[in-house]
C-alpha cells in the first residue's frame, strides 16, 4: 500500500519531495483507472456470454474471407480476363514455339467442338448491297469454352432372341450375348458408381450432398441406394484387389519400418540420450 503522510510530514517536505509524492500518486491513480475499466470490460463480455442471445451468425474477422461472401470480396473489376492459354491444363498442351496464328485452335482440339455458324440471310445482304453487289469475305472466328453438367445416358440393352423353325435345331432359341451387369436387376453401371466413389471419398463430400446434386439433374437415388451400391462394389469388385495387393505385400521380406526415436534405460547410458531402433532390431529383442 501506498504511504500516508501526516499533515505535519507534508508541511515539513520540501518542494522537491512533495512534487515527487504527487508524481507517485498521478502514477498510481491511471493505472487504477487502467484495471478499473478492464474490470468494467470483463464484467459485460461475462454478462453478455451468460445472458446475452446466443447465435451462431459469423463476424466478419478482420484479414479473413467470409464464407458467404468470397464472391464479394474476391470481386475485381480490373482483373484482366483469362485468356484460353490461361485457363488450359498445361499437361494438355504440347510443347510449342512462340505463339502462331491458329494456336488457339490447336489448344482446344482435345475438346469436343461444336461449330455454331452466324450467317446473314441473302435478303437482308441484298437490302444493304443490292442485289448481286456483294461477295463472302473471310469468316472471322473466336473461340469459347462452354460448360455443361454432368449428362444423364440411359442404356437401352436390347438381347435378340432367334428360334429354329425347321431343321435339325427346330424350336431352339439362341440369344445374344447378355452384356456383364455389376448387380442383376440394378441400374447401376460402372461409370455411376464410380462418380459416386469420387465424390464421397475424393471430393470428401457427404452422401446426402451427392444425392442432392444428382437430383438437381433429373436424378433420384437416394442415399441408402448409394450406399448399398458401395458396400456391394467394395465387396465384390475393390476386396479381391486389396487383398492380391496385401497378398503382394507380404511377400516383401522388409515391408516397412518405424525409426522413432525411443528413450533408453537401464544401459549406462546418461539420462535423455536417445537411441534409435529399427522396426527389425525391435523384432529379434522380442
Amino acid at each position: 500500500m501506498c504511504k500516508k503522510f501526516t499533515p505535519d510530514e507534508l508541511n515539513k517536505m520540501d518542494h522537491k519531495t512533495k512534487n515527487d509524492v504527487i508524481y507517485h500518486m498521478q502514477d498510481r491513480l491511471d493505472r487504477l483507472e487502467q484495471n478499473y475499466e478492464n474490470l468494467i470490460e470483463q464484467i459485460r463480455l461475462a454478462n453478455q456470454q451468460r445472458f446475452g442471445r446466443q447465435t451462431e451468425k459469423l463476424d466478419d474477422i478482420a484479414g479473413q474471407l467470409s464464407f458467404f461472401n468470397e464472391a464479394e470480396a474476391d470481386y475485381d473489376e480490373a482483373a484482366k480476363e483469362p485468356t484460353v492459354e490461361d485457363v488450359i491444363d498445361p499437361s494438355r498442351k504440347a510443347v510449342r514455339k512462340p505463339k502462331k496464328k491458329g494456336q488457339r485452335e490447336e489448344d482446344l482440339k482435345d475438346f469436343p467442338q461444336e461449330v455454331i455458324p452466324h450467317d446473314i440471310p441473302e435478303q437482308e445482304l441484298n437490302e444493304a448491297f443490292g442485289e448481286g453487289n456483294w461477295k463472302s469475305m473471310p469468316d472471322e472466328v473466336f473461340w469459347q469454352l462452354r460448360f455443361e453438367p454432368a449428362k444423364w445416358t440411359a442404356e437401352k440393352h436390347i438381347i435378340k432372341v432367334y428360334v429354329g423353325t425347321d431343321g435339325a435345331h427346330q424350336d431352339e432359341f439362341l440369344r445374344g450375348d447378355h452384356p456383364e451387369t455389376m448387380f442383376r436387376g440394378s441400374i447401376a453401371t460402372p461409370s455411376l458408381e464410380a462418380a459416386i466413389i469420387n465424390a464421397k471419398y475424393v471430393n470428401s463430400n457427404p452422401l446426402d450432398r451427392i444425392s442432392r446434386d444428382f437430383q438437381a439433374n433429373g436424378l433420384n437415388l437416394s442415399k441408402q441406394t448409394m450406399s448399398n451400391w458401395t458396400v456391394w462394389t467394395a465387396e465384390r469388385y475393390l476386396s479381391p484387389v486389396c487383398d492380391l495387393m496385401r497378398k503382394r505385400q507380404l511377400e516383401a521380406h522388409v515391408n516397412q519400418s518405424d525409426e522413432t526415436p525411443v528413450d533408453v534405460i537401464h544401459d549406462g547410458r546418461p539420462a535423455g540420450y536417445l537411441y534409435t531402433i529399427s522396426q527389425k532390431e525391435l523384432l529379434n529383442i522380442q
